[in-house]
């Protein structure tokens, strides 16, 4: 799977590259999951946490949904 480009309802386009094991890593520390996912998009995304956190909810869910689909093994054809 490779980098992706999200439109949000602004019409700004935000680039979301493939997780590494250490993007995991820098955000494990946070203990709270929903402030860990936010760190984690942002540094997905070169955005701020500021930034991902003053998203609407509906642009927030464009971005949840695209690390999920990076995060979930892709299904083999057989």
């Amino acid at each position: 799977m490779q980098d992706v480009e999200i439109t949000l309802s602004d019409g700004t386009v935000v680039k979301m590259r493939r997780p590494k094991v250490k993007d995991t890593l820098a955000v494990a520390k946070i203990s709270n999951v929903g402030e860990q996912e936010v760190a984690l998009i942002a540094n997905l995304t070169m955005q701020t946490v500021e930034d991902i956190s003053e998203l609407y909810l509906d642009d927030y869910a464009l971005l949840q949904n695209e690390l999920k689909r990076f995060l979930s093994p892709e299904k083999k054809s057989s």
